[in-house]
Protein backbone atom coordinates (compact mmCIF):
# COMPACT_ATOMS: atom_id res chain seq x y z
CA UNK A 1 0.00 0.00 0.00
CA UNK A 2 1.48 3.11 -0.91
CA UNK A 3 1.91 5.69 2.05
CA UNK A 4 -0.42 8.38 2.39
CA UNK A 5 -3.40 6.29 0.84
CA UNK A 6 -5.85 5.93 3.55
CA UNK A 7 -5.20 9.59 4.79
CA UNK A 8 -7.86 11.09 6.31
CA UNK A 9 -10.29 8.04 5.88
CA UNK A 10 -12.14 6.10 8.41
CA UNK A 11 -10.76 2.43 9.98
CA UNK A 12 -13.52 2.02 12.23
CA UNK A 13 -17.83 3.24 11.15
CA UNK A 14 -20.52 2.54 13.47
CA UNK A 15 -24.09 3.24 12.08
CA UNK A 16 -27.82 2.91 13.76
CA UNK A 17 -29.66 3.12 10.55
CA UNK A 18 -33.61 4.34 11.53
CA UNK A 19 -35.10 1.23 10.26
CA UNK A 20 -38.72 1.26 8.78
CA UNK A 21 -39.74 -0.14 12.65
CA UNK A 22 -43.42 1.41 12.92
CA UNK A 23 -44.72 -0.82 15.36
CA UNK A 24 -48.56 -2.11 15.45
CA UNK A 25 -52.03 -2.32 16.60
CA UNK A 26 -53.57 0.61 17.96
CA UNK A 27 -51.11 1.55 20.35
CA UNK A 28 -47.68 2.78 18.19
CA UNK A 29 -44.93 2.05 19.82
CA UNK A 30 -42.42 1.99 16.82
CA UNK A 31 -39.61 3.86 16.45
CA UNK A 32 -41.97 6.32 13.94
CA UNK A 33 -42.71 8.01 17.29
CA UNK A 34 -39.18 9.29 18.28
CA UNK A 35 -37.39 10.15 14.91
CA UNK A 36 -38.07 9.60 10.83
CA UNK A 37 -37.78 6.16 9.57
CA UNK A 38 -35.61 4.94 6.42
CA UNK A 39 -36.74 2.16 4.11
CA UNK A 40 -33.97 -0.13 3.73
CA UNK A 41 -32.78 -0.01 -0.17
CA UNK A 42 -32.22 4.10 0.76
CA UNK A 43 -29.71 3.42 3.53
CA UNK A 44 -26.71 2.90 2.06
CA UNK A 45 -27.04 5.87 0.17
CA UNK A 46 -27.76 7.98 2.87
CA UNK A 47 -24.86 6.47 4.27
CA UNK A 48 -22.28 6.97 1.81
CA UNK A 49 -23.88 10.73 0.97
CA UNK A 50 -23.45 11.85 4.73
CA UNK A 51 -21.36 14.78 4.63
CA UNK A 52 -19.85 17.49 6.96
CA UNK A 53 -21.03 20.94 7.42
CA UNK A 54 -18.44 22.52 4.82
CA UNK A 55 -19.82 20.00 2.63
CA UNK A 56 -17.12 17.03 2.27
CA UNK A 57 -17.58 13.69 2.53
CA UNK A 58 -18.06 11.34 5.19
CA UNK A 59 -18.15 8.05 4.42
CA UNK A 60 -14.54 7.29 3.51
CA UNK A 61 -13.84 3.43 4.32
CA UNK A 62 -10.05 2.87 4.84
CA UNK A 63 -9.15 0.13 2.72
CA UNK A 64 -9.11 -2.03 5.70
CA UNK A 65 -11.80 -1.08 8.42
CA UNK A 66 -14.35 -2.18 10.10
CA UNK A 67 -18.06 -1.80 10.18
CA UNK A 68 -20.27 -2.31 13.31
CA UNK A 69 -23.97 -2.12 11.77
CA UNK A 70 -26.83 -2.15 14.51
CA UNK A 71 -30.08 -4.42 13.07
CA UNK A 72 -33.07 -5.22 15.07
CA UNK A 73 -34.29 -8.38 14.87
CA UNK A 74 -36.96 -7.41 11.98
CA UNK A 75 -34.67 -6.19 9.95
CA UNK A 76 -31.70 -8.39 10.48
CA UNK A 77 -31.87 -9.63 6.82
CA UNK A 78 -31.68 -6.38 5.78
CA UNK A 79 -28.93 -5.54 7.74
CA UNK A 80 -27.13 -8.12 6.07
CA UNK A 81 -28.13 -6.82 2.51
CA UNK A 82 -26.91 -3.21 3.89
CA UNK A 83 -23.54 -3.99 4.38
CA UNK A 84 -23.17 -6.11 1.20
CA UNK A 85 -23.99 -3.05 -0.64
CA UNK A 86 -21.26 -0.85 1.56
CA UNK A 87 -18.91 -3.20 0.48
CA UNK A 88 -18.83 -5.02 3.73
CA UNK A 89 -18.48 -8.65 4.45
CA UNK A 90 -20.33 -9.86 7.35
CA UNK A 91 -18.19 -11.43 9.80
CA UNK A 92 -20.25 -12.20 13.49
CA UNK A 93 -22.47 -10.16 15.74
CA UNK A 94 -22.39 -8.73 18.69
CA UNK A 95 -25.78 -9.02 21.01
CA UNK A 96 -26.76 -6.55 23.79
CA UNK A 97 -28.34 -8.09 26.35
CA UNK A 98 -30.24 -5.27 27.67
CA UNK A 99 -29.88 -5.66 31.43
CA UNK A 100 -31.48 -2.75 34.09
CA UNK A 101 -27.71 -1.83 34.97
CA UNK A 102 -24.24 -2.48 33.21
CA UNK A 103 -22.53 -6.36 33.64
CA UNK A 104 -21.22 -8.91 32.65
CA UNK A 105 -22.32 -12.22 31.25
CA UNK A 106 -21.29 -13.92 34.58
CA UNK A 107 -23.30 -11.74 36.26
CA UNK A 108 -26.43 -12.20 33.82
CA UNK A 109 -26.01 -16.49 33.99
CA UNK A 110 -26.04 -15.82 37.81
CA UNK A 111 -29.27 -13.91 37.70
CA UNK A 112 -27.38 -10.83 39.57
CA UNK A 113 -28.51 -8.42 37.22
CA UNK A 114 -32.20 -8.09 35.31
CA UNK A 115 -32.87 -7.94 32.09
CA UNK A 116 -35.70 -5.61 30.85
CA UNK A 117 -38.15 -7.00 28.14
CA UNK A 118 -39.69 -4.98 25.53
CA UNK A 119 -42.06 -5.22 22.74
CA UNK A 120 -42.62 -8.11 20.38
CA UNK A 121 -45.48 -10.15 18.37
CA UNK A 122 -43.95 -13.57 18.79
CA UNK A 123 -41.19 -12.87 21.97
CA UNK A 124 -40.62 -9.44 23.89
CA UNK A 125 -37.49 -8.13 22.66
CA UNK A 126 -34.70 -8.44 25.27
CA UNK A 127 -31.75 -8.13 23.19
CA UNK A 128 -30.56 -6.45 19.87
CA UNK A 129 -27.81 -6.89 17.08
CA UNK A 130 -24.80 -5.15 16.20
CA UNK A 131 -23.66 -6.84 13.17
CA UNK A 132 -19.79 -6.89 12.22
CA UNK A 133 -18.27 -6.87 9.24
CA UNK A 134 -14.61 -5.77 7.62
CA UNK A 135 -13.33 -4.11 4.20
CA UNK A 136 -10.47 -5.66 2.64
CA UNK A 137 -7.92 -6.99 5.31
CA UNK A 138 -10.39 -7.24 8.68
CA UNK A 139 -6.89 -8.61 10.82
CA UNK A 140 -4.54 -5.71 9.64
CA UNK A 141 -2.63 -4.88 12.01
CA UNK A 142 -3.78 -1.02 10.71
CA UNK A 143 -7.40 -1.61 12.27
CA UNK A 144 -7.52 -4.10 14.70
CA UNK A 145 -5.98 -4.38 17.99
CA UNK A 146 -4.36 -7.21 20.01
CA UNK A 147 -6.73 -7.47 22.43
CA UNK A 148 -7.69 -11.42 22.28
CA UNK A 149 -10.00 -11.59 25.72
CA UNK A 150 -12.97 -9.95 24.08
CA UNK A 151 -16.40 -11.94 23.77
CA UNK A 152 -19.53 -10.79 21.78
CA UNK A 153 -22.48 -10.35 24.97
CA UNK A 154 -22.77 -6.94 25.84
CA UNK A 155 -25.26 -6.98 29.28
CA UNK A 156 -26.01 -3.31 29.54
CA UNK A 157 -28.66 -0.98 30.07
CA UNK A 158 -29.98 1.51 27.88
CA UNK A 159 -28.33 4.70 27.55
CA UNK A 160 -30.25 7.97 29.89
CA UNK A 161 -31.73 10.75 28.65
CA UNK A 162 -30.68 14.07 30.53
CA UNK A 163 -33.84 13.71 32.74
CA UNK A 164 -32.92 10.17 33.85
CA UNK A 165 -35.82 7.84 31.14
CA UNK A 166 -34.18 5.88 29.19
CA UNK A 167 -33.19 7.35 25.49
CA UNK A 168 -34.96 5.83 22.72
CA UNK A 169 -32.81 3.47 20.70
CA UNK A 170 -29.90 4.83 22.99
CA UNK A 171 -27.01 2.42 22.55
CA UNK A 172 -24.92 1.63 26.05
CA UNK A 173 -21.30 2.89 26.75
CA UNK A 174 -20.19 -0.54 26.79
CA UNK A 175 -20.65 -0.75 22.92
CA UNK A 176 -18.23 2.00 22.25
CA UNK A 177 -16.03 0.68 24.65
CA UNK A 178 -15.86 -2.97 23.24
CA UNK A 179 -15.70 -1.42 19.59
CA UNK A 180 -12.65 0.74 20.60
CA UNK A 181 -10.97 -2.19 22.60
CA UNK A 182 -10.70 -3.80 19.18
CA UNK A 183 -10.46 -1.70 16.70
CA UNK A 184 -8.69 1.01 15.84
CA UNK A 185 -9.34 4.73 14.83
CA UNK A 186 -10.68 7.11 13.01
CA UNK A 187 -13.86 6.56 14.32
CA UNK A 188 -17.15 7.34 12.47
CA UNK A 189 -20.51 7.07 13.67
CA UNK A 190 -23.69 7.36 11.38
CA UNK A 191 -27.01 8.20 12.59
CA UNK A 192 -25.42 9.29 15.71
CA UNK A 193 -27.50 10.70 18.57
CA UNK A 194 -24.61 12.53 21.17
CA UNK A 195 -21.58 13.39 19.90
CA UNK A 196 -18.76 10.99 21.79
CA UNK A 197 -14.82 12.54 22.03
CA UNK A 198 -13.04 10.95 20.11
CA UNK A 199 -15.34 10.06 17.09
CA UNK A 200 -16.61 12.14 14.05
CA UNK A 201 -20.39 11.62 14.36
CA UNK A 202 -23.02 12.65 12.14
CA UNK A 203 -26.95 12.75 12.40
CA UNK A 204 -30.07 14.63 12.51
CA UNK A 205 -29.78 15.20 16.45
CA UNK A 206 -25.89 16.78 15.87
CA UNK A 207 -23.72 18.47 13.77
CA UNK A 208 -20.78 16.81 12.35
Amino acid sequence: MLPGLDEGRFRTILADPPWLERGSGQIQRGANRHYPLLPTKQIPAVMKGAKRADGSALWLPASDSHLYLWATNNFLEDGLWVMRQLGFRYITNLPWVKGREDGDVEELLDGDIDVRSGIGQYFRGEHELCLFGVRGKGMSPAVITDRRDLGTVIVARHALREDGHRKHSGKPEPTYERIEARSKGPYLELFGRTAREGWTSWGNELAA
